[in-house]
């Protein structure tokens, strides 16, 4: 009778020592750590805005282990980050972002974060915003008086009466300009990914769209660099194209020398383009008319 008691205690005993120590396991990390899932809502793909408009971005992340923030990034560079309002996090947080948007084609993209602080792969959309229409000018309307019969009329301009209306326009706002830029008079409007989904181990291709204003053919020597999501250094680049841009719109298309190998999830980028000079070899970032900084696409290279 003993010995059977004594062997139940061990079996116990020997089952409670493991979930302990799988408790420990998960406690310390050591346990398979998962990833947070994130959609976009709304905008869809291809929406677009007005210069100056308010953008709500709509998203749902969802993780077992607590959403604990969630970021949104313009064009790789994050303008806004939010919490729930649970501090140990929720398993699923809704929220809607916002961001004053600025003329050009834009990628906006949106990654979570779990309380074990591991980041989702970000959910991508792009959208345009085209430029806010001028504001019409309103000639003031000036009241000039019949003079009595003998007299000369005034030489001196007419003061308007107090029936005389005049819009006054608000000050033209000055984008600021970019430290370093590629020369005036030719701009990048925008950026496609060809293939549109590339896999990994596939050559891909960027074609650019240039807008020359000088009235001439410029020729440059223009590559596209390739950067992740939050991060300075560039993932690899394009070799160097001597072209002719011609005045007007145009598009030219990049080598496709560009790829990712080996195995692994999808990756998100975002590739920019770039002015080399010749001599100095120093790059200088092709920027949008409007000077609101450079032309980015958003994309994924996925197995």
């Amino acid at each position: 009778m003993r010995s059977r008691l004594f062997k139940a205690f061990a079996t116990w005993l020997t089952v409670a020592s493991l979930g302990m120590l799988a408790c420990d396991l998960s406690t310390l990390g050591l346990a398979q750590a998962t990833k947070p899932q994130v959609t976009i809502t709304a905008p869809t793909a291809g929406s677009q805005f007005r210069d100056g408009d308010t953008v709500s971005v709509t998203s749902t992340s969802t993780d077992s282990a607590g959403i604990v923030r969630v970021e949104l990034a313009v064009d790789g560079a994050t303008v806004r980050t939010d919490t729930p309002p649970v501090l140990q996090g929720q398993k699923s947080f809704p929220v809607i972002q916002t961001w004053k948007a600025t003329a050009g084609v834009h990628t906006l993209s949106v990654r979570a974060y779990n309380a074990s602080n591991a980041a989702s792969d970000p959910a991508i959309v792009s959208i345009t915003v085209t430029p806010a229409a001028a504001e019409p000018t309103v000639v003031p309307t000036l009241a000039v008086g019949i003079p009595p019969l003998g007299t000369l009329p005034t030489l001196a301009p007419a003061e308007p009466t107090s029936n005389a209306t005049a819009t006054k326009r608000p000050p033209t706002k000055v984008p600021a300009t970019p430290t370093i830029n590629a020369p005036p008079g030719v701009w990048a409007t925008a950026i496609r990914v060809d293939p549109t989904a590339p896999k990994r181990g596939q050559g891909v291709k960027f074609i650019v769209s240039f807008l020359n204003t000088t009235g001439t053919q410029q020729g440059f020597r223009w590559r596209v660099r390739i950067f992740e999501p939050d991060k300075r250094n560039s993932f690899g680049d394009t070799t160097p194209l001597d072209s002719s841009i011609p005045p007007g719109a145009s598009e030219l298309v990049s080598s496709d020398n560009w790829k990712v190998t080996g195995p692994g999830d999808c990756l998100a980028f975002f590739a920019r383009v770039f002015q080399v000079d010749p001599n100095s070899k120093q790059e200088s970032e092709f920027i949008k008319p409007d000077q609101s900084g450079g032309p980015a696409a958003g994309f994924q290279v996925c197995p």
